[in-house]
């Protein structure tokens, strides 16, 4: 519950002694950052540690059921609540370097990563989606205009069975061995493109109804 980036802190101050040039990246998710992350994160800004810290905002409490949170917009019960906004609390704490992206962008965040990897001080990376299970406010829905409203298939006679896509990890392909290509549950995909961006023949295409 938010230990990732005190444990992370602490490895790469041990990192730093042995001179072996090992870069530490930390990853937490939006609720526990502001469960006991935000502590943590004081503490690699205010010890000169250089990590990079990934915060994942997916605008629910993902882990323990969905609850609500301090950047979802609602209280414990639903109702309004003020809006903590992440990015505003790591400029407070004192971080320079802070980049919010969009984690379906495969480039993005290559880049992102690449840019703090070459810096010697401490950075944070946003990566702000809402997860896919999440029943989507009237603010997800005015942010993130679209969202899993698409799905994407497989052109069979494309797919060359690289399993480049399955290896994201993503439950909506399957690789079918006899007929050695890769299909895209449609129940199950929710559009984010990612696979599309993995694909080295361009097999996999939006579907349009």
């Amino acid at each position: 519950m938010g230990a990732s980036i005190s444990m992370g802190h602490g490895a790469q101050k041990v990192f730093d002694k042995l001179e072996n040039g090992k870069r530490v990246v930390s990853v937490i998710g939006d609720s526990t950052f502001f469960h006991t992350g935000i502590n943590s994160l004081m503490t690699v800004i205010y010890n000169g540690s250089n990590t990079i810290n990934v915060i994942l905002d997916n605008r629910v409490t993902a882990m323990t059921g969905h609850q609500e949170n301090p950047g979802s917009g609602k209280n414990a019960c639903g109702g309004p609540a003020p809006v903590t906004d992440i990015e505003d609390i790591v400029r407070a704490l004192g971080f320079k370097n802070i980049r919010t992206i969009n984690p379906n962008d495969l480039d993005e965040v290559e880049d992102a990563l690449n840019e703090s990897l070459a810096l010697d001080e401490p950075s944070v990376i946003i990566t702000r989606w809402p997860c896919a299970l999440k029943k989507l406010s009237a603010m997800d829905m005015e942010e993130f205009k679209g969202v899993f409203s698409n799905k994407n298939y497989i052109e069979e006679e494309v797919c060359i069975g690289c399993r480049k896509c399955v290896r994201s990890g993503c439950p909506a392909l399957v690789f079918n061995k006899e007929k050695k290509k890769t299909a895209i549950d449609l129940l199950q995909c929710v559009g984010c493109d990612v696979c599309t961006q993995l694909c080295p023949t361009g097999a996999i295409r939006k579907k349009v109804d």
